[in-house]
């Protein structure tokens, strides 16, 4: 492994350590979209790492204060982490995270199957093009008869079947105080029932099953229907409305409604729209993007991946469909200057095989998300699991020769049959921050990969500019 030979960016204006927590306020132009609600005066903050150690440093603003390792010393310490690694192929890159200088790359631009790296795409889209103070809506609309009303989703695949929970983000919003909701509306509109609930889940329109994705993944329930009005766990295989999710939340409102109205209510035999300009009888609105965005990066939630890239794409002024996330995706690349030679978006939860992603690609994203000053992309930065401490990367670093890693790094994990992936930031151990994405394919013993990954960015993490003095 070489340090690129890329132009060497010059280094900028030095500034303190500031803890990047911050996050974006109303977003602009919300009121557009009926299914988006504005962020409020108060943005809920994503869920922040637990107390207590390891302290997530890796969570900190680069500090050019800080001294910068030498290529040659982060090539020679990924490389000998990476040597013996069970791969046929690999597209490693490891730069400064403030300035952009190149570390060390073996093999930057090959586009590899990402696995879950490719949420880290998604990621930067849903909060390029919708903001991550926004939310959801699933909405009771009047219908076009008389006793009729359509359940109309907004892309909120977390609804709780309960009353509503202001303290979570699954089951935020619930189908029990949308139906009281509801049962008033009808009541102060002389309407006792018999009540027929439709619903209405054509904002993502399209196929819900991405083709790309192997038939043995939807069995298993790793990934199921894409529809913008869900149940929470639905969309994965895992309740009982998997095979048709939207339906399922419009059944389970149907009977809470029939136990609200004098008169009952049932379900309609199929989904149907509201007709144009019809009245909002009840509304119920979801966790904030930043939110969900966090819990989708932290559990690699594949569901949430697709719902999120496709309300990305309607936020967009795209189609809420695959190819609209798709190109939605592509878009905010572009915004953010990010190279993507090679790529490969083939769906949003990086489950599909055709998935093509290049090293350059994600350590620049990750690099976008870390330096960013405006507010908009911290939830990004902040949404990486903590090395050792949270989410798909709570049970690693575990290994002696992995510990250095622990609480200095955060990443995003990515696995899917013969693909080891990692990428994010890390801090040497004179506070100096460091991007890097791993992808590694052809991989023979997962195992033993993942644990070679994380023992070159413990390594990153046990730098220091200058001979080191005992920790």
């Amino acid at each position: 492994m070489a340090p690129d030979p890329r132009p060497r960016p010059r280094a900028r204006t030095p500034r303190v350590l500031a803890v990047l927590l911050a996050l974006a306020c109303a977003a602009t132009a919300a009121w557009l979209h009926p299914h988006l609600a504005p962020a409020g005066a108060e943005v809920p903050a994503a869920r922040t790492v637990p107390a207590g150690p390891p302290e997530p440093a890796g969570a900190t603003r680069p500090d050019p204060g800080a001294p910068r390792p030498a290529a040659a010393d982060v090539t020679a310490a990924v490389e000998h982490a990476l040597t013996g690694v069970p791969a046929a192929r690999r597209s490693v890159l490891v730069a400064d995270a403030l300035t952009g200088e190149p570390l060390a790359a073996r093999d930057p631009d090959a586009a590899l199957v990402p696995a879950s790296n490719q949420k880290l795409v998604t990621l930067l889209s849903l909060l390029t093009h919708a903001g991550p103070g926004e939310r959801l809506r699933t909405r009771v609309l009047a219908g076009d008869a008389p006793g009729t009303v359509v359940l109309t989703g907004g892309g909120d695949v977390l609804l709780g079947a309960g009353s509503s929970d202001p303290g979570a983000v699954a089951g935020r919003a619930g189908l029990r105080t949308l139906a009281e909701r509801t049962a008033a509306a009808l009541a102060g509109r002389g309407t006792t029932g018999p009540v027929t609930v439709r619903w209405d889940a054509s904002l993502f329109p399209g196929p819900a099953l991405n083709p790309a994705w192997a038939n043995g993944d939807v069995a298993a329930g790793r990934i199921g229907p894409t529809t913008a009005l869900a149940l929470a766990g639905d969309t994965l295989g895992e309740g009982a409305g998997a095979a048709d999710p939207a339906a399922r939340a419009a059944a389970v409102l149907a009977a809470e409604l029939d136990r609200l109205l004098p008169g009952g209510a049932a379900l309609a035999p199929g989904p149907g729209p509201a007709p144009p300009g019809a009245a909002e009888l009840a509304a119920v609105e979801s966790a904030a993007l930043a939110e969900q965005a966090e819990l989708m990066v932290r559990e690699s939630r594949n569901d949430l991946a697709e719902a999120l890239g496709r309300v990305a794409a309607v936020a967009a002024g795209l189609p809420g469909s695959i190819e609209g996330a798709r190109t939605a995706a592509e878009r905010a690349l572009a915004v953010h200057g990010i190279p993507a030679e090679g790529a490969v978006l083939s769906d949003a939860s990086g489950m599909s095989l055709q998935d093509r992603l290049p090293a350059r690609t994600l350590e620049h994203l990750v690099r976008v998300l870390v330096t960013d000053t405006g507010g908009r992309l911290a939830p990004g930065a902040r949404a990486l699991p903590v090395a050792g401490a949270t989410g798909t990367l709570a049970a690693r670093f575990d290994d002696p020769g992995e510990q250095a890693g622990r609480g200095a790094a955060r990443a995003k994990t990515g696995t899917l049959f013969t693909v080891v992936s990692l990428s994010g930031h890390v801090s040497t151990r004179d506070g100096r921050l460091l991007t890097f994405a791993v992808l590694l394919d052809g991989v023979t013993d997962p195992a033993a990969a993942r644990d070679a990954v994380d023992r070159a960015v413990a390594a990153l993490a046990d730098l220091c500019a200058a001979p080191c003095t005992a920790p």
